[in-house]
């Protein structure tokens, strides 16, 4: 009589269990998120109090450089202005 295993049963040969990778138990799976995070860097925040700035007055950009140039934006009044501003500014 000849020596036959039987075929029945839940045994794999190894070519079967190289071909197919283990199943993961639900232990050894990827934990269960809590839920969703944003961080923002520092320039991004940066960015962000920019586009929040009024529009660039060009005009008034432009008048006020060509006083400078002219030599008459630098007045007394003008510098306790700024230094008052400053002041109420540095205060609040």
């Amino acid at each position: 009589m000849t020596d036959i295993n039987p075929i029945a049963g839940s045994q794999r040969t190894a070519l079967e269990s190289a071909a197919k990778p283990a199943r993961q138990s639900t232990d050894e799976q990827a934990p269960a998120r809590t839920g969703d995070r944003v961080e923002l860097s520092e320039n991004a925040r940066l960015l962000s109090k920019l586009k929040e700035l009024p529009e660039i007055r060009e005009g008034l950009v432009n008048s006020v450089k060509a006083q400078i140039l002219a030599g008459n934006y630098d007045t007394p009044e003008r510098f306790d202005t700024a230094i008052n501003a400053l002041i109420d500014d540095l205060n609040e």
